[in-house]
């Protein structure tokens, strides 16, 4: 990996990681749904106005595919991450968002796109029970509502894996602002629906609204565009190494700005994912990857 794409790496886990600090502190009177369309929306008229400024062309991509990877990599995942943050805590969400390199490896294996190996099976397993640690430790009573946001983090990550791959099969060579845009705007169109149903409670305060301006513009417009221009140069299984670097921001951040406490039985839970990670994706099991680069 060049050193760039390792800084831009670093800077993307970064982004990721601060986005489950700045959800939980919009989401109370918009709800999952009302967040992620707002976010939605800030991203698209951002990336938008970038690409009227640069005159980037069209994707060149069918609009089925187009909508496919708008609902994959941010209608779900950014609804049910948000739920995931609200029914448990920064700290948790970004944990369990963790497991992204799990489902990558899992669905490409589902795809013929991989062989499995024990090395593998036994990093899928570690990387779960890191999970489970951290969850357990966070909530020790684990209440419906804590199991809710546990499913929910693992729903909005099992899509944002398989988005990696779609969009690594059917958008190679595409403009990278213009996927972005795209996506962005089909998330908004597809969540307007369910915003009619799950109306906001109430009118975000002022700190709340600079808060979703900072979630749209940093932590959906421009990671969105890192997301995919690390898609492109790396490859959707090498670019899931983010999700090392989201727990570990995302405690940090969680920590800094919300007082989340972090004990040590967090910390070993986080060090079970990231031994579980290193198992399933250093060079030995890379090896038996078949290629990610289709289409």
């Amino acid at each position: 990996m060049k050193p760039r794409q390792l800084f831009l790496l670093l800077i993307c886990g970064a982004i990721f990681g601060s986005s489950y600090v700045l959800v939980k502190e919009a989401i109370g009177p918009l709800g999952a749904v009302g967040l992620a369309a707002v976010r939605t929306a800030i991203g698209t008229l951002v990336l938008a106005l970038v690409c009227r400024i640069r005159r980037v062309g069209p994707s060149g991509v069918a609009v089925r595919h187009t909508v496919v990877l708008g609902i994959l990599s941010a209608t779900i995942p950014y609804t049910f991450l948000s739920l995931s943050t609200q029914l448990t805590n920064a700290g948790t969400a970004s944990v369990v968002n963790s497991t992204v390199p799990v489902f990558t490896l899992v669905i490409a294996i589902g795809l013929g796109l991989a062989r499995p190996t024990g090395r593998s099976w036994w990093g899928l397993g570690i990387s779960l029970l890191g999970v489970a640690t951290v969850a357990q430790q966070r909530q020790p009573h684990l209440t419906p509502g804590f199991f809710m946001g546990i499913l929910a983090g693992l729903i909005g990550s099992a899509s944002f894996a398989y988005s990696a791959i779609y969009a690594r099969k059917y958008f190679s060579g595409a403009p990278i602002l213009r996927v972005a845009l795209s996506q962005q705007l089909v998330s908004v169109i597809t969540l307007l629906p369910f915003t009619l149903l799950f109306r906001p409670t109430a009118v975000p305060s002022g700190s709340q609204l600079l808060v979703l301006i900072a979630l749209g513009v940093i932590s959906t417009a421009l990671a969105q565009v890192l997301f995919f221009w690390l898609i492109s140069e790396l490859g959707a299984v090498r670019t899931s190494y983010v999700t090392y670097l989201v727990p570990l921001f995302g405690v940090l951040w969680g920590w800094l700005f919300l007082g989340e406490p972090v004990s040590m039985i967090s910390y070993i839970g986080m060090i079970f994912v990231m031994i579980g990670l290193w198992l399933l994706l250093t060079p030995k099991t890379e090896l038996k990857v078949i290629s990610l680069r289709t289409g």
